[in-house]
């Protein structure tokens, strides 16, 4: 039952403790809220912060046993919104999801984040001078007259038409030639031979394909609208319910892990976790987590939700109204572990911040 898992300082040093004294390691601790078992796909540096909490155990000291699953995309979707037994939370993701409840999938429980912000503006190497401004950022003629070419749904795109809605009193996305790719990687080659003017690529990608198919930045995307949200955790409403304590734990787990991974301190171990984890190089690992690409966000930001759910609309990728998409978020889990936190670590200004940041996004 909700709030009957709250623990005082006292009694969480006597459970600490007793675990201690009972059990040599993991496979031994009294996971006192079970399991959850949690969409961790193979090789994705996404989930970083789930990984840091498995890795380091902050999951297992709130009592949860945390089992990760090889599984994203659409299969997600639809075991969360069949409330299937081989799921219970989908990290991965935020367009799908909302396009899936557009559809009817009625469900699906937004809990918590992953990541912020993320997006690149690309064009052909030696050419992005010719869409950028020094006071609006991007110029608006440049982008409303170029070839356009990115992947259904992707965010930069999404951000950028948002970008254009708000401040160019003469825009209008359907005069745009707009050009939809298979997927980021036929978006750099194309963009890099001269085929389209401008490209809209996860920021990742943007990078990693620079050199190898001659593209460059015009803009990142949280340069136009700053902290969009990313990457949402799902699960559907059922499990919610029932397995509200659960997520509880999951959450102050993945707090602390947060913790950890913006402490510059911890810089080297975070990195050595995450590239043993997925299986990549330590180069590729640090500039993901520490090089700008994305910005890690707990947080649920109900407002962030809301308002990118508008500009999916306005760009044309939700094709069925979504009469309030906070109906669909669900904060109370997050909520209780930030101020379980606050409460056992009064001293903790991490802690603070981040409570400051949940009533500015969610109330």
């Amino acid at each position: 039952m909700r709030g009957l898992k709250l623990l005082s300082a006292v009694g969480l040093s006597l459970l600490s403790l007793g675990a201690l004294a009972s059990c040599g390691d993991s496979e031994k601790a009294d996971y006192e809220y079970g399991e959850l078992k949690v969409s961790i796909p193979t090789g994705v540096i996404r989930t970083a912060g789930d990984i840091v909490a498995l890795e380091k155990g902050f999951f297992e000291e709130e009592g949860v046993k945390v089992t990760g699953v090889n599984i994203s995309g659409t299969a997600a979707i639809t075991a969360i919104n069949a409330n299937s037994a081989d799921l219970d939370l989908l990290t991965l993701g935020f367009v799908p999801d909302v396009q899936a409840i557009s559809n009817g999938n009625d469900n699906i429980r937004f809990i918590g984040g992953t990541a912020v912000e993320g997006g690149a503006i690309i064009a052909k190497k030696g050419r992005a001078s010719n869409y950028q401004s020094s006071t609006t950022i991007i110029d608006y003629n440049a982008i409303k007259s170029a070839s356009l070419a990115f992947a259904v749904g992707e965010a930069a795109f999404v951000v950028t038409n948002e970008y254009l809605v708000e401040n160019d009193p003469t825009y209008n996305k359907d005069s745009l030639n707009i050009n939809n790719l298979a997927d980021a990687q036929t978006v750099a080659l194309q963009v890099g031979q001269g085929n389209f003017d401008i490209g809209f690529l996860p920021l990742e990608y943007a990078n990693l394909y620079q050199d190898s198919y001659g593209i460059e930045i015009v803009a990142e995307a949280g340069d136009l609208i700053p902290e969009y949200v990313c990457c949402r955790q799902a699960t559907s409403a059922e499990k919610y319910e029932e397995k509200y304590d659960a997520f509880v734990a999951y959450e102050k787990g993945r707090i602390k892990a947060w913790e950890f991974i913006d402490n510059e301190a911890n810089r080297s171990e975070v990195v050595d976790i995450v590239a043993n984890y997925i299986k990549k190089e330590k180069d590729y690992v640090e500039n993901y987590l520490y090089g700008g690409i994305t910005k890690w966000s707990v947080d649920p930001n109900t407002k962030g939700i809301k308002t990118y759910t508008a500009a999916l609309r306005n760009a044309g990728v939700l094709k069925n109204e979504i009469n309030d998409i906070t109906s669909y978020v669900e904060v109370g889990a997050y909520e209780e572990a930030i101020k379980y936190l606050n409460t056992t670590y009064p001293t903790n200004t991490f802690y603070k911040d981040k409570l400051d940041l949940f009533n500015e996004y969610n109330k």
